[in-house]
């Protein structure tokens, strides 16, 4: 792996992976439509080739996979909630623009491909904490999504030898992380809302429990597994193993933030999973994965990087495809 090519690499995990290929020697090609706004590429200096574009341009794809032999596909619309009333969109995005990508990887003799698929293949599973083997059991459209390119991936290297390797990331944050984002990333939504002095709000009761990862707990393992070939075509779980409540992080966020205004909690979203959390097993045997940054540190390094930021104002779609299933919270802009 030497000619690297990252797409979504202007984005919060994106930009993130791409320094740490740059640590690690790599030559690094961006692909970004910059929809997500280009505020992370003055991070990439001279060291970075950056082509714009977009997954869903075959043009564009073919340019970007030219002379590499690793592909990242990062390059998403990531917002569950949001994706059900967006089917269309969200399709197109993730499905259609993945396949691109896939299709002109192969046509350029790429070798590997990594896709960052998401714990949201899941769903709801009745036994804690989940193992990769388990019945996929996607919940809404961008879910779906996701599982659906996994399988696409499995048809593929049978057909063509392509290696992919299938990571699947559980609540992510961090520095860099968009907070003016109203659909997803609930660390980064409760920090705005304090610093713009709102009430942070919870759906339900904030007993929904996650296992909130910080980024480099993500982005140095996604480089590590290239080459194991135990996990050529065999998704792996990638992300802390110690979940907390909503309620707990929604607390802890307010603490830190030095928020008196408490937290507001408003009926919960039919769509949210209860409990969600991955079994670490796989990742420990076959590369030695553990999280290093526990969710103190983790949310001290991201409050510090937010306050230096300053509030954002929280940017919504005009735009929807299933007006009913629209949740009340986004079209009266709650959050």
């Amino acid at each position: 792996m030497k000619n690297v090519l990252v797409t979504g690499g202007a984005g919060f995990i994106g930009s993130h992976l791409v320094d740490e290929l740059i640590k690690r020697n790599m030559k690094v090609r961006v692909l970004d439509s910059l929809v997500g706004g280009d505020q992370n590429l003055e991070n990439f200096g001279e060291k970075v080739e950056f082509v714009k574009g977009d997954c869903c341009n075959k043009k564009d794809c073919a340019k970007a996979a030219e002379g590499i032999d690793t592909v990242f596909h990062l390059a998403a619309h990531a917002a569950e909630g949001q994706s059900v009333f967006i089917p269309e969109f969200n399709a197109k995005t993730n499905i259609v623009g993945s396949i691109n990508m896939l299709s002109e990887a192969i046509n350029a003799d790429v070798e590997n491909f990594v896709f960052t698929s998401s714990i949201a293949v899941y769903g709801t599973q009745d036994k804690m904490p989940i193992k990769e083997d388990v019945r996929l059991n996607p919940d809404d459209p961008y879910a779906i999504t996701k599982k659906t390119f996994e399988d696409y991936l499995h048809v593929y290297h049978e057909l063509t030898g392509i290696k992919p390797y299938i990571v699947r990331f559980f609540n992510v944050y961090g520095p860099r992380q968009r907070m003016d984002d109203p659909y997803r990333g609930v660390v980064p939504i409760f920090i705005n809302k304090c610093l713009k002095g709102e009430q942070p709000v919870i759906f339900g009761d904030g007993l929904q429990e996650r296992a909130f990862t910080y980024i480099s707990d993500v982005v140095e393992p996604i480089c590590d597994i290239v080459g194991n070939k135990g996990l050529i075509d065999n998704p792996v779980n990638i992300g802390i193993d110690k979940p907390y409540t909503v309620k707990e992080l929604g607390k802890r966020i307010v603490e830190k933030m030095g928020f008196d205004k408490g937290i507001e909690y408003i009926e919960k979203r039919t769509s949210d999973v209860k409990i969600a959390f991955c079994d670490m097993t796989k990742a420990k045997k076959l590369f030695n994965y553990k999280a290093k940054v526990d969710l103190e540190e983790g949310l001290d390094k991201t409050v510090e990087w937010a306050k230096k930021e300053g509030p954002q104002e929280f940017k919504y779609m005009d735009f929807t495809e299933i007006p009913k299933l629209t949740n009340k919270t986004y079209t009266s802009k709650k959050i």
